[in-house]
């Protein structure tokens, strides 16, 4: 064999090598289903809860106390604890201290996963993104009336997954703001336990419209 032929014959194997390693390598890992996350991701995070809520009757939405089975429980359970339209505000995540603990923060992060998957599944998509903004926040700003509900802080770290509010300081905010005025949100302070000073913060509303 000439040797032109022997580095075009090398150089030939070695591209069908690099293209194959390149090919495993891009290979996507596999994707989880919603319910694959809740039986991996949330209802470990839930463990801490099925003391009580697999077991008592009233408030039993984890009954009966497995990850197949609890699964349907918690979206026929009423009142509803899970919001597919808007998974940040499921009652599962923002109901805080109660008779029991308050989620951890990487407990409520794994459940807002799970959550915004089973929106992403659930929820059909309306083919055109529906935004808000952006609004400038100043002071003195002429507004337009707003009915604001139950507005729920999270921040963005730069990495990870988005961090809720999971003590939902303003959970019980409803009310119909008219053109012009202002208005503190719960006395105008509240404390973000787990949010970096350094991250951005979103605002997420169960309700946000002109009345």
């Amino acid at each position: 064999m000439r040797t032109s032929e022997a580095i075009a014959r090398h150089a030939w194997c070695a591209g069908v090598l690099i293209a194959a390693l390149i090919g495993c390598a891009s290979d996507p890992s596999p994707t989880l289903s919603a319910q694959q996350l809740f039986a991996t991701r949330a209802w470990p995070a839930l463990g801490r809860c099925a003391g009580c809520h697999a077991t008592q009757p009233t408030i039993a939405f984890l009954a009966p106390g497995t990850p197949t089975e609890a699964y349907a429980t918690m979206f026929a359970f009423q009142p509803p604890i899970v919001d597919v339209a808007s998974p940040a505000s499921s009652l599962v995540l923002t109901m805080g201290q109660h008779t029991g603990p308050a989620l951890l923060p990487g407990d409520a992060d794994a459940i807002l996963a799970w959550l915004d998957a089973e929106h992403a599944e659930r929820v059909p998509d309306p083919g055109m993104a529906v935004t808000f903004g952006p609004i400038d926040l100043a002071l003195d700003m002429v507004n337009v009336a707003l009915h604001v509900v139950h507005p729920l802080f999270a921040s963005l770290p730069s990495l990870g997954p988005p961090r809720i509010d999971t003590s939902d300081a303003f959970r019980d905010i409803d009310l119909d703001l008219a053109a012009g005025a202002a208005v503190a949100l719960g006395g105008g302070a509240a404390v973000l336990p787990g949010f970096d000073p350094g991250d951005p913060i979103t605002i997420h509303f169960r309700t946000l419209e002109a009345p």
